[in-house]
């Protein structure tokens, strides 16, 4: 494949990392934007506890009160405040894990901090916020959902907000996955929550229960023989599966061909290269995506249309990407996740 195949696929493939997704107009606006600030290596950061006071749950019964649960949740969430830092963190792309945690039962069990440099002890020694973190993200999903989760990472990144991966030695054991937050990020409630569901709907799309277990696949070609339906190198998805009903509405034939051609096959050096390809493709057809991450491959899409059927209003309107959202309108089981989400949303106590 490309020069890069091994580094694409751990961004896009092993690990699902995703920039953080805020909504297009219309939609529900968050309450702040986050800033992604670095340590130096003179000067420590100071966490400033943000002092929370719970307002009263909102109960959400149509879509009129996403707004107000956005409000709510970024005046109930705990959040610790991290003084600005230049230097050469700010410089250079950094990209370090922090701490990892097993998850049984929903419960985290005892950090296994990693090795970073000083400058990081900050946010790797943080663990209340941890554990802030991971008691939302953990509320939002039912217990059928959350049982996939089996780990949760703590990590700094220059570069994405979230990602969720399978675990086993080639992440390739789709019944247990683990989800990863960057902490800067996370301080910000509304962007945390967009974080959240996006990533969520890769662990919905790509459990068990939609994609076959098996061959682990290296490569995004179809191949009748090996599989019937959508392949992705997450492997073979199941035909009633939420990935391959997708697949043949929205993907199918032309668009799919061409995106495999003019991105996925292009030879590159660089990550910022790839992102120039995918740029170029959403530009070619702004009509069918939510925005321009979503024409990084159909997993994104997927994941990019479920967190604005999950954090926006139904679209009344006409086109695509209308189309892409109402999609999930189809399943009552994501009808009724999607109330589940927003009411957790809405009444989130700490």
């Amino acid at each position: 494949m490309k020069r890069l195949i091994l580094a694409l696929l751990l961004l896009l493939l092993a690990s699902l990392a995703c920039k953080t997704v805020l909504p297009q107009s219309g939609a529900a606006t968050p309450i702040a934007a986050a800033v992604v600030v670095w340590p130096s290596p003179t000067e420590q950061p100071i966490a400033t506890s943000t002092p929370r006071s719970v307002p009263p749950p909102v109960t959400c019964t149509d879509d009129s009160c996403l707004n107000s649960c956005l409000r709510r949740i970024n005046q109930t969430l705990p959040t610790n405040t991290y003084e600005p830092l230049t230097g050469v963190y700010a410089e250079d792309n950094i990209d370090l894990n922090l701490v990892y945690y097993k998850v049984e039962e929903g419960q985290l069990g005892e950090p296994q901090i990693l090795y970073v440099p000083d400058d990081f002890r900050i946010y790797q020694e943080d663990l209340t916020a941890h554990e802030n973190v991971w008691m939302y993200a953990s509320s939002l999903l039912p217990p059928e959902q959350l049982k996939w989760i089996t780990g949760f990472e703590i990590f700094s990144s220059s570069s994405y907000s979230g990602w969720v991966s399978p675990t086993g030695t080639y992440q390739d054991d789709r019944s247990h996955w683990i989800l990863g937050i960057d902490i800067v990020y996370a301080q910000d409630p509304v962007a945390l929550t967009y974080t959240l569901v996006h990533e969520y709907g890769h662990l919905i799309t790509l459990n068990t229960d939609q994609v076959l277990d098996g061959e682990y696949y290296f490569g995004w070609d179809q191949d009748a023989e090996s599989c019937s339906e959508f392949l992705s190198p997450n492997g073979c998805s199941k035909p009633d599966s939420y990935l391959n009903l997708f697949y043949e509405e929205f993907w199918k034939g032309d668009i799919y061909e061409e995106w495999l051609r003019e991105v996925e096959k292009q030879n590159v050096d660089s990550s910022d290269e790839f992102r120039a390809l995918v740029e170029q493709f959403y530009e070619k057809y702004p009509e069918q995506f939510t925005r321009e991450y979503a024409a990084t491959n159909i997993h994104e899409d997927l994941a990019e249309s479920f967190e604005h059927f999950v954090l926006e209003p139904k679209p009344s309107r006409d086109g695509v990407v209308a189309q892409k959202i109402q999609f999930f309108y189809d399943f009552p089981e994501l009808i009724e996740l999607r109330q589940t989400m927003i009411q957790n949303i809405c009444s989130y106590t700490q």
